[in-house]
Order: structure tokens, then sequence, then C-alpha cells
């Protein structure tokens, strides 16, 4: 990761913990693709990977889930997508 990418992810995060929607649409946009494939290849199947991360990302802004987090974002968003997709 790049120390711009890296410094643009503290900015993400601080309007993710003062629940900015902007933020939440940015983290949507710039991560629900590579979500997506993950929940895939975990499920096997197209309508359960999609409903894992429209599952996630309620989760996420309904729970507040950032508080803790620190950079890298991936990491902890592939990990939380995990507890919503049912195994193959």
């Amino acid at each position: 990761m790049k120390e711009a990418d890296f410094k643009d992810e503290f900015v993400l995060l601080e309007g993710l913990k003062d629940r900015n929607i902007h933020s939440y649409i940015r983290l949507y946009k710039e991560y629900s693709e590579d979500l997506l494939v993950l929940a895939y290849t975990l499920t096997g199947d197209p309508v359960l990977a999609s409903n894992a991360v429209d599952r996630l990302f309620t989760a996420l802004y309904e729970k507040d889930l950032f508080m803790q987090v620190e950079p890298p974002l991936h990491h902890f968003l592939y990990s939380e997508l995990r507890k919503y997709c049912p195994n193959k």
C-alpha cells in the first residue's frame, strides 16, 4: 500500500467514525466489487454472495463498527464478510 493510499484510508475512516454518509458511499464504491468476488468464492452462489455483501454493509452502518479499525481497511472488511457468508 502506498503512503498516499494509507493516508487516504485514515481520512475515510474518520468519516466513517463520524457516520458521514458520503464516506459510506465511498466505502461501498471502493470495496463492494472485491467483496462480492470474495463472497462468491466463499459461497459458490451469486445470490448468497450478493446477500452477504448487502448484509455486511448494512451491519457496518447500523452497528457503527469502525471505532477500533485501523488501515488497511480491506483486512477488516474481508474478515467481517466471512461472518455473513454461509459455507459451501
